[in-house]
């Protein structure tokens, strides 16, 4: 395992997060034979095998279902061995509305709680808010006052915030409030690369990204989405073809994982798996080296719509 510095956090996490939205939730493109979460007591396996293998970087949710329940019977007593980040919705859980000051305050507080009970620990290493958007940015006072205080009473040890595309990444900096970001980027969506990198490593943010798969979608899984996104299908054809035509052994999971690794803004990659055998799949990727060439033909099949590239916008669970 290869470890980095998260930015001005000074945590040294591994090249290689496990992420545990699919311990929770059934997520994901929805394949024959190979959708829903596992049953709790291989899930807790394999969250043991990931920190076994070296993966000492943890995320989950309050959103993910029964994940944060899961990881924390799974680290009762490895605790001390993971950065454990998670995650709290800022709006109101029932249609997603904006919240008041007050009441945000009340739905952070309650929300922290919980997830340090569903975990079974004392304190977060990352509290992150779960879809930063223009709304939330603008109560950024109230949050910043109610993350002192968390940090004060020892709950939280650095803050951080998960964002969707290009712009709100890049708002999200502004604020100056954040410890890390956690974004979305893959061989398809590079759109990160222009401005949000380059102006987090000159603010020590720390960069975590998810979708490195995006959602399956570059993998065979792609040939089950439905009609509409038909662009989508045949661009991640196009990327499987030339990590075929590559000659180099590796599989398309471990050539997007790579290039994700190859970005030297990014400290940490996100990997979601849901069976021991994906998690092996995904270390593989560590072993993988991308020449220029090729690196240079996967930057090419960069996408900036966001219809196709933004998950919530597909229809489908």
């Amino acid at each position: 395992m290869r470890y980095r510095t998260l930015g001005r956090t000074g945590l040294n996490v591994s090249a290689l997060a496990l992420g545990t939205v699919e311990l929770g939730l059934d997520y994901g493109i929805a394949v024959p034979g190979e959708f829903g979460r596992p049953a709790e007591a291989d899930a807790i396996r394999l969250v043991h095998a990931a920190i076994d293998a070296g993966i000492n970087f943890i995320d989950t949710a309050r959103a993910y279902g029964s994940s944060e329940e899961v990881v924390g019977k799974a680290l009762r007593d490895r605790r001390q061995q993971v950065v454990l980040a998670s995650k709290v919705r800022h709006v109101l859980p029932s249609d997603g509305s904006p919240l008041s000051d007050a009441a945000l305050r009340d739905q952070l507080h309650q929300s922290l709680d919980e997830s340090l009970r569903q975990l079974q620990t004392d304190y977060l290493d990352i509290w992150q808010i779960h879809h930063v958007d223009a709304p939330l940015l603008s109560q950024i006072a109230v949050v910043a006052e109610l993350f002192a205080e968390v940090r004060a009473a020892g709950k939280v040890r650095f803050f951080g915030g998960s964002t969707y595309g290009a712009e709100l990444p890049l708002a999200a900096l502004g604020a100056d409030l954040f410890d890390m970001l956690q974004v979305t980027y893959s061989v398809l969506d590079q759109r990160l690369v222009d401005h949000v990198f380059p102006a987090a490593a000159q603010k020590g943010v720390g960069i975590l990204v998810r979708s490195i798969l995006l959602k399956g979608a570059l993998t065979e899984r792609a040939d089950y989405l439905p009609e509409h996104l038909a662009p989508l299908r045949e661009r991640s054809r196009r990327f499987r073809e030339l990590v075929q035509a590559s000659g180099l052994k590796m599989n398309p999971v471990q050539a997007a994982i790579a290039f994700g690794l190859a970005q030297p803004f990014i400290h940490s990659v996100l990997v979601g798996v849901r069976s021991e055998w994906e998690l092996q799949e995904d270390l593989g990727a560590l072993d993988v080296t991308l020449p220029a060439d090729l690196l240079h033909q996967l930057q090419a099949l960069r996408l900036d719509d966001e219809d196709l590239l933004n998950p919530s916008t597909w229809g489908i669970p």
